[in-house]
Formats: C-alpha cells, structure tokens, sequence
C-alpha cells in the first residue's frame, strides 16, 4: 500500500508541485539571490558568519551521509542513471524553496525559537496546521531522522567489519542520549567540527577516483542524460515522463538529501543575521548537498565497473567505492556511520523543538528521546527497502505542507529579498 502510494499518488505530484514551487519563486523573486552573486559572498562575511556557518553544520548534520551516499546509490539502481539528471534540476529548485523558508523562520521567530510551525501559525494564522506539523516533525524524526539513518550504519558497520547491526543501533542510541542532553551548542559545535572534515575527505577521495576515470566521463554524461528522457513512446511521453522512476526517485531521494522544502531547515537557522542573507546560507547548503556530494557519489557509481546496482544504496555505495580499495570501502562505512550518528543527535533536536511548540514538558521530553532511542535499535535491524519506502513517505508529505505555506507567505521573503539585495 505505502509502495503504491509513493510511486503512483506522491511520486507523480512531488516533482510537478515542487518545480512549479520553485519556479513561482524564481519569478516573483526575480532571480535576485542568484543575479547577485557579490552581495550573495557578502552574506558568508558578515558580522555573524560563524554563528551562521554553525547553524548550517546543525542543518548539514542532518542530511549528509545517508542521503548523498546511500539515497543517490539506491535512486541509480532504481530509477537509473537518469535520476542524477532529476537530482540536479530539483537541487536547484530547491535552493530557492529552502532559501524562502529559511527567510520566513528568522522573520518569524520567537524568543530565539525557530520552526516552520511559527510561520503556520503567526503568518498564514493557522495554528491548526502549526500543530499537525509539528506532529509531523515527530513521527519524520523517528523515521528519517533515525531508523533510515541506523539502518544505513549498521549496514555500512557489518559490510565492513563484520559489526552486528544490533550492536551499532544500541551504541548510537546511548550517544544520541548523551549528545541531546548537552543541548543545542553543543550539537552545533561537534557539527562544525565533524562535518567540514568529513565532507572534504569525502570530496578528496571521490575526485580522485573520478579523474582516475576521467575518460569515462563523456559516457557517464551521455547516460545520465539519455537516460533521464527515456520514454517508450511519444504518445505517451506526456504522462509516462511524470511516473518514471528516474524522475520519483530524483526528486524524493534529492529531497530526502537536502531536505528542501521540508521544513526542517527553519530549526537549525536561529541566528541573528538579516533573514535574506541567513537564506543564502540555506541556498549553500543544498549546493553542497546535492549539486556538489551527490553528484560526487553518483559519478562514482556510474564509472566504477561491474557495479552491481539495486535498492540497497548503502551496500552500492560500498561497493563502487570497495573496487578501488578495501580502505575506501571502510573510509565509505566509517564516514557514512559518522553522518548518520550526526543525522540522528540532529534529528532528535528538530524532535525536542517540535514537542517544545506542542507544550511538551520535562517527561513528554524524557519520553519522546526514549521512543527515539528504541527506533534507532529497531531500525538498525529493520530491511532498508521498508526503511526508504516510510521515508519517501513522510518526507514528500511534509514537503507539500510546508511549501505550500511557502509559497502563500511569498510576498514576505520577497519583502525581506528586496531589502537585502539592493
């Protein structure tokens, strides 16, 4: 039933609504944040750029690893290679999107506290919605935020060390407990440490694999591209292009990667920047995300020889990175397992921050971190199809929600656009 429903209902309407989202904005925005580039650096020297510079590790945390390693692997083996195409154009679709909300949370704010809630509930004035999202925001963190996350790792830690999944689901629940006790400064200062690190590892090795291979890239090209429009027939070229897998799956694994459009960027950006140029960080970390890590892993997939393509992105990702070394193949498992633990202590803050807003006290928060504490054991067990099947699930609903409300609060980001971009 889920299947049927991500693959005929929200698969279609996902990337339809989302590019029509984003091409709205673009226009009433007038392409500001991208027609400017010298004011756009201007935003990464400002008088906040550190605490800005956090509040985007906070919000990285949250979406490397095992969207940009095991979701673009397991878009390949699914929808093909044409899924990378998809990915690029939703990445910049998503750049605006995730710059708006960004926008509306610093206009919206609250006595330090961001959300998407805030804007549902003081812009559009619907505290209705305000609540069913932040309820959203629970159930997504059990399942994106933790069980997707668990079960990559425990996958990348039994592929290559022979680890029990059982072992690494029980040991990232004991450091998430630890890790969300410490609060949000502490979240933020192990994200800025971990993630640039990580990522430029990440970078280095993956480029140097691709150059290794750099006469295979015409053809890479050639297939991602060719493969992106390949219908059966002209007649029913129209509407088969909407339902192919290249596309659902471009769409929903992008967004599972960057998050754009969920809503859940608008918890990490609380600074004290002005809200255009907090939004331009935004725009940054879905460059970094999807155009520049995803596309990194997705190449590496396609070069590498005899790469055995399926559902299971974690194990494919393993794999193409393994033929070049058994090193690379644990470098791959230990980084991906160092995202997701990021993932998860992010995850469980974006959980407190909904329960927070709902008028959750001290034990619904005790009790809220000891559900997410066993989701994380039982998704380091559970099988991954099921895992990605629940998430494509959450993630695409919340999305509509929250660019819907996006898109009738535009004329605020417009407003604050205006102003910042003179």
């Amino acid at each position: 039933m889920l299947s049927f429903i991500n693959s005929s209902i929200l698969g279609p309407l996902l990337p339809v609504f989302l590019f029509a989202c984003g091409a709205f904005l673009l226009i009433k925005l007038s392409f500001k944040p991208f027609r400017k580039p010298r004011r756009m650096i201007r935003a990464f020297k400002g008088n906040n750029s550190k605490e800005s510079f956090k509040a985007a590790c906070l919000s990285l945390s949250g979406t490397l690893g095992v969207g940009n390693i095991a979701g673009v692997a397991s878009a390949i083996g699914i929808g093909g290679a044409g899924a990378v195409f998809w990915m690029w154009v939703f990445a910049f679709m998503a750049m605006i999107i995730k710059y708006a909300e960004v926008v509306l949370a610093m206009r919206y704010k609250k006595y330090g506290e961001g959300g998407a809630a805030l804007y549902m509930r003081y812009g559009i004035k619907n505290p209705i919605l305000a609540l069913i999202f932040s309820f959203l925001i629970l159930i997504t963190s059990i399942g994106v935020g933790n069980t997707v996350q668990s079960s990559a790792a425990s996958e990348s830690m039994r592929v290559c060390f022979g680890v029990p999944s059982i072992v690494t689901g029980i040991v990232f629940s004991i450091i998430t407990l630890l890790m969300i006790y410490g609060g949000r400064k502490r979240i933020e200062s192990v994200s800025s440490i971990i993630i640039p690190i990580l990522s430029f590892g990440y970078i280095i090795i993956s480029l140097a694999i691709i150059c290794s291979n750099c006469k295979l890239i015409p053809s890479v090209f050639e297939q991602i591209l060719s493969s992106a429009f390949d219908t059966e027939s002209l007649v029913g070229g129209a509407v088969g292009f909407i339902f192919t897998d290249a596309i659902r799956l471009g769409a929903s694994r992008g967004i599972l990667s960057n998050e754009a459009g969920c809503g859940t960027a608008a918890y990490a950006h609380k600074t004290e920047s002005h809200p255009a140029e907090q939004g331009i960080w935004g725009i940054f970390e879905v460059f970094v995300d999807t155009i520049l890590l995803c596309s990194l892993t997705a190449f590496v997939v396609l070069i590498t020889p005899e790469a055995p393509l399926n559902a299971n992105g974690i194990a494919v990702a393993l794999n193409a990175y393994g033929h070049y070394g058994d090193w690379l193949r644990q470098f791959i498992g230990i980084s991906t397992t160092i995202y997701a633990l990021a993932s998860v202590v992010c995850w469980s803050y974006y959980g407190i921050s909904a329960i927070n807003y709902l008028g959750g006290k001290r034990n619904s928060r005790r009790l809220y971190l000891i559900i997410y504490s066993m989701a994380g054991i039982l998704g380091s067990v559970f099988a991954p199809s099921l895992v990605w099947e629940i998430s494509d699930f959450t993630v695409s609903v919340m999305a509509i929600i929250n660019t819907t409300c996006v898109i009738l609060l535009w004329r605020e980001v417009k407003y604050s656009t205006d102003e910042y971009f003179v």
